[in-house]
């Protein structure tokens, strides 16, 4: 009698931690499904900050980092987007002074790096792509919580010529939690082979 009373009192304390985690979990991936619809809408905006600009004819390289536009993008991402918080714009502002570094140590490369046509997903194709890509039904998701961090995995089906699936390409997402709510805290990136 006292296991069934102990094994049902553990499960009363358990269950509502299980709830909350699933709960948090469907949040975070929401908050994902959030950012990609306002980036989506607001595209024109994002890509409307000139982060970067060539010091040679036509806007040829050498290339440097506009850090006083840079700085207008993250009030931008302050004021208007909620799905980010301070963990995304540190970790933009790496991302520039790494890109930054590059241009000094490559002054002729033609390209500029880290400027994709899409700087968040860094891809070339427009977010309209990049949003059936990442909210596809055939995705699979996974979210890992770790006291304030998380992780959302994205897994994108990759089909054969006959439309079935044959592999997963997987990606990640970064979260922290900032003031009690969850917010994206880096861009998406390909996961590595182990997932």
């Amino acid at each position: 009698m006292k296991k069934i009373i102990l094994s049902a009192a553990i499960t009363l304390f358990i269950l509502p931690a299980f709830a909350q985690l699933n709960a948090e979990k469907t949040g975070i991936k929401k908050l994902f499904f959030n950012f990609l619809a306002f980036y989506k809408k607001h595209e024109v905006t994002f890509n409307s900050f000139v982060l970067y600009k060539g010091k040679g004819k036509d806007n040829a390289p050498p290339y440097r980092l506009q850090w006083k536009e840079a700085e207008r993008y993250f009030a931008y991402l302050r004021s208007s987007v909620p799905y980010v918080g301070e963990a995304y714009i540190r970790a933009e502002r790496a991302h520039f002074k790494f890109s930054d570094s590059c241009f000094k140590a490559n002054p002729d490369d033609e390209i500029a790096a880290g400027f994709d046509y899409d700087r968040w997903a860094g891809g070339q194709e427009s977010i309209a792509y990049t949003y059936k890509w990442y909210t596809s039904a055939k995705n699979k998701y996974m979210v890992t919580i770790t006291g304030n961090n998380a992780i959302l995995k994205i897994g994108s089906a990759l089909l054969d010529g006959s439309n079935n699936e044959k592999d997963r390409n997987w990606s990640f997402v970064p979260f922290v939690k900032e003031k009690g709510k969850w917010k994206m805290a880096d861009n998406i990136y390909p996961a590595d082979d182990g997932n």
